[in-house]
């Protein structure tokens, strides 16, 4: 599988997200539902489109490198 996440790097990296490549499909972040910082990483909590999906992201600080979790459709 070939995932990737593109992201905003700022005075962080990375500050946020802005889109991710999954299972063949190109998603753009809409909206950052939730952010939360931890020793070793970072977590956003993102909407997608297309498709209203939403992802669960995380960051590891000494991996440099990002976890993909689809948490399937937002609620409408």
């Amino acid at each position: 599988m070939n995932a990737r996440v593109e992201s905003y790097a700022g005075s962080t990296n990375p500050e946020h997200p802005r889109a991710i490549d999954w299972e063949g499909t190109h998603y753009t972040v809409i909206d950052i539902l939730h952010r939360r910082r931890e020793p070793h990483g970072i977590d956003f909590l993102v909407r997608c489109m297309p498709g209203d999906v939403i992802f669960d992201l995380f960051y590891l600080f000494e991996e440099e490198r990002w976890q993909i979790l689809p948490k399937g459709s937002a609620p409408q």
